[in-house]
């Protein structure tokens, strides 16, 4: 059953993530939580699943077009989510994600016991990318201090050195360039 009801009719949108603790905390000292593996990471996977069939069950009521869709992160499963549309926000994560090129085989092997029901849905790939805009470094005046500013501008060279790729969009008439530095699989799914 959709959770917020009151929300996805106003906003004809909603979306489920996983909030596991501790994967779905925030990191005061910067330290980084492993993803979950084996048993939770079935766990979480059956949830989405869960998640989804209920949300399909709600959403077929209504006697209108829906987006329903599991996004599942590889490596990152902790970031996975279930995401639903209506009306006019049915098409508006039709391009939230570069389709992987060439597509990548599903390996539902790797799902254990859950490999029957992931099974019943169509899985397509797209890239978890981390984007960049252009001027992401800024100015000087735009940090706390100096040593902020040239830290940034260390970790922007050393990030831009690695394969990505370059889109534009163009947004209210104004050209914006991004960069995407690959992070992983997203596999897109739904019945």
């Amino acid at each position: 059953m959709i959770y917020n009801k009151s929300y996805f009719f106003k906003n004809h949108r909603d979306y489920c993530e996983v909030l596991v603790h501790p994967w779905c905390d925030i990191s005061i000292i910067n330290s980084t939580i492993p993803e979950p593996r084996r048993k939770n990471r079935r766990k979480i996977i059956a949830g989405l699943l869960d998640i989804y069939e209920s949300w399909k069950v709600e959403l077929d009521s209504l006697a209108k077009d829906y987006y329903l869709k599991i996004w599942l992160f590889e490596p990152y499963i902790s970031k996975s989510q279930v995401v639903c549309a209506i009306d006019e926000k049915l098409h508006f994560y039709d391009n939230t994600f570069h389709q992987s090129n060439p597509p990548k085989a599903f390996g539902v092997k790797n799902y254990g016991e859950l490999a029957e029901r992931i099974k019943q849905y169509q899985w397509k790939s797209f890239e978890h990318e981390m984007t960049l805009e252009d001027d992401h470094l800024g100015e000087p005046e735009d940090y706390r201090n100096l040593k902020d500013y040239i830290e940034t501008k260390k970790w922007l060279g050393k990030k831009l050195k690695k394969p990505h790729r370059i889109f534009t969009l163009i947004e209210n008439g104004i050209e914006r360039t991004f960069n995407a530095f690959p992070q992983g699989t997203i596999w897109i799914g739904g019945r």
